[in-house]
């Protein structure tokens, strides 16, 4: 019987004709008719019942209908056979055509051979309709459906063991490590309490954990210093009438004075001159309440923190000279009072200065672009500033750097306090390089991260070749210490980017669900700690304009003291449970803390304006002294107070009296007195 599901050969044909009985078949239409009709009849049944017919699926009629996905096929059916091009299908009906016959030999054929070929046929039918069930009962391959588990991108294979680089240094191309090696000991950190240590560990008052920073000893450093300068600048200034502008300073002022710089950073005043700073109109009512406009330009002048007898003889050695000192202290606080966690960051900082200054930078993918470079450690996930070196120049380092690049100088003693720990480092490519990775992990047991210039010469051709390569594509090369990583960017532009990252930490070539190697994700997530830690810095400065490079230093160290004391602040405020305050209230908070004390000592100044003492004890929450003697709540006759100004009267009518406010303290006049009896006031 002839195979189902498919047409009718030749040879099956003349077969089935020996089996009814006919003789011929003709495919002309002027041949002659088979004289034998049932014959004919019994042909076509059987001709019928052998032929494959498809129905035409109508999906509208189908509510339960989905597309399926097209199965694959057979080449016959996707390709012609002429010229090996993609044919595209068309559904096909096949129906039975009238053969024309002669007359069959045998008029009539044997009433069992009828039977049994009927029987024949209805085998044949019913063995046709059991695959149609199996398919139908089979699960359907759905059609149209996007793919819910993309595609990873590539990874290249060098097909090699090995290879080297221009300097003979070679890489491997396996993985040193297998999928199932236990966690390395270089990954496993000690064991530490994170966050503030030692006095700052239960600190939360602004102005407390700023001089935790700014300690005393830096401030007597500033005062010490700022007065030999005003005794050098001003000595003909130093009249009674002007001391209050141009005397010699102490330390309240000068914290006040670091108070104003910190409100003019909080309500971004920074850029503005002093006129519109202590404009009534638009300035800020805390700057008028702690100093005059003239004190504030005046001590700003003569600010200093060094001697100057020596200074020439320092800078010989030291060109940051002028300002080392308190740098070096400042820095010193900031690493033992925090305790960072595993991953740590080593980036620069610009702090913006275009005066004169031996080691100015220029950095043009900076904001400032002129400035003065500082390399600072911070803690990736607090942005806590943990450590700095100003950069001043190849030849101007503070100590010898034993050959090495200044990168590698830089990260090495950055990290110096945390040798031993196995945290982990992140740095950009110019700090990056292979003898850094090697140094780090062999002598300091801690681990880097970070991105390389293709330029190395430990860097082999083949990773730096990108025509060959697919966008989103990576490839890998490892040795015992580090892996290896250049991974095509997946970017809108015809070109082609190229990142090329070194890595101690990871030791598998993984690719994370984003399609990237696992490499570049953990660098984007740690590299941003100096970053931000700028960012907070430049929102709220309190940096002013200046052509003295060591006051620009001295406005980075308070941006740098205000953001660290805030984080400290805040951590000790999620440990017991206090509510953290926005950083701009925290400022402003901090500033006021730190022009009161001063405030109060001007309020008992006798020549201090009554407007100008009204500021100050609104402004900064103080009782008032009431410009005369005597103590609140003492009665008329009791009152020995010497004549003053009345608070409430104008100026010019100069009323005088002996008494004041029993609650304000403040003087008034018989117009403005309500007498009340000692009972009724017993009772209020």
């Amino acid at each position: 019987m002839a195979g189902l599901g498919k047409r009718l050969t030749d040879e099956q044909i003349i077969e089935l004709m020996n089996q009814t009985g006919v003789t011929s078949v003709q495919d002309n239409d002027d041949s002659e008719c088979v004289d034998d009709v049932e014959a004919f009849s019994y042909i076509d049944s059987e001709v019928e019942d052998n032929l494959e017919i498809e129905e035409l699926y109508d999906s509208d009629e189908d509510v339960e209908y989905f597309p399926l996905l097209e199965p694959e096929s057979d080449e016959s059916d996707e390709y012609d056979e002429g010229d090996g091009a993609p044919k595209k299908k068309k559904r096909k009906i096949y129906t039975s055509t009238p053969i024309k016959c002669r007359t069959p030999a045998v008029a009539a054929a044997p009433a069992t051979t009828s039977a049994s070929t009927s029987a024949a046929a209805a085998t044949a039918t019913t063995s046709a309709a059991a695959p149609a069930t199996t398919s139908a009962a089979a699960a359907p391959v759905r059609r149209g459906r996007r793919r819910q588990d993309a595609e990873l991108p590539p990874v290249v294979d060098f097909n090699k063991t090995s290879i080297s680089s221009r300097s003979k240094f070679r890489w491997s191309c396996q993985p040193q490590y297998g999928h199932t090696h236990r966690r390395l000991s270089r990954n496993i950190l000690a064991r530490i309490i994170p966050g503030p240590a030692q006095e700052a560990r239960d600190v939360i008052a602004p102005e407390e954990t700023f001089k935790l920073f700014i300690t005393d000893s830096i401030v007597q450093e500033c005062v010490t210093w700022t007065n030999k300068r005003i005794e050098f600048t001003a000595p003909w200034m130093q009249t009674q009438s002007k001391k209050a502008t141009y005397g010699p300073t102490e330390a309240k002022k000068i914290l006040a004075l670091l108070g104003v710089l910190i409100a003019a950073g909080q309500q971004r005043d920074n850029h503005l001159s002093v006129l519109e700073m202590w404009s009534v109109m638009t300035g800020c009512p805390l700057y008028r309440a702690a100093m005059s406009k003239g004190r504030f330009e005046f001590l700003i002048c003569c600010l200093r923190f060094d001697n100057p007898e020596t200074r020439v003889e320092r800078k010989n050695q030291d060109k940051f000279a002028p300002i080392r000192k308190v740098f070096d202290e400042f820095i010193d606080n900031c690493t033992r009072l925090y305790v960072p966690r595993e991953n740590l960051t080593v980036d620069e900082q610009l702090l913006g200065f275009r005066g004169r200054c031996p080691f100015r930078m220029y950095i043009p993918n900076k904001p400032a672009k002129y400035g003065i470079k500082l390399v600072l450690i911070c803690d990736s996930s607090t942005r806590y500033m943990l450590g700095g070196i100003p950069y001043l120049g190849k030849q101007g380092t503070k100590q010898p750097r034993s050959g090495i690049n200044l990168g590698h100088y830089y990260t090495k003693e950055l990290t110096r306090p945390y040798h031993g720990s196995n945290r982990n480092v992140t740095t950009d490519n110019w700090f990056t390089s292979v003898p850094l990775i090697a140094d780090l992990m062999n002598n300091c047991r801690m681990t880097l991260v970070g991105t390389v210039r293709a330029n190395k010469t430990e860097i082999p051709h083949e990773m730096k070749a990108t025509k060959t390569r697919l966008h989103g594509s990576s490839a890998f090369l490892f040795t015992k210490e580090m892996t290896l990583v250049s991974y095509v960017a997946e970017t809108s532009l015809a070109k082609k980017k190229l990142v090329m990252l070194m890595s101690s930490q990871h030791t598998q070539p993984n690719i994370a669900p984003s399609g990237k190697p696992e490499i570049i994700e953990f660098y984007n997530s740690t590299k941003e700690g100096v970053d931000t830690f700028d960012q907070m810095c430049a929102t709220s400065s309190c940096s002013r304009k200046t052509r003295r490079w060591p006051l620009c230093v001295w406005y980075g160290i308070l941006n740098a003291a205000i953001i660290n004391a805030f984080i400290i602040s805040a951590e000790n405020r999620a440990r017991t449970g206090i509510k953290i305050p926005q950083r701009r209230t925290f400022m402003m908070n901090m500033a006021r803390a730190l022009i009161t004390p001063w405030a109060q000592i001007r309020l008992s100044s006798p020549v201090l304006s009554r407007q100008l003492r009204t500021l100050i004890t609104t402004v900064c929450d103080l009782p008032s002294a009431g410009m005369a003697a005597g103590s609140p709540g003492t009665s008329f006759s009791d009152s020995n107070s010497p004549l003053v100004r009345c608070a409430d009267c104008p100026s010019k009518s100069d009323r005088k009296t002996r008494h004041r406010c029993n609650k304000c303290a403040l003087p008034k006049c018989p117009r403005h007195v309500y007498p009340i009896c000692g009972d009724c006031l017993e009772k209020a």
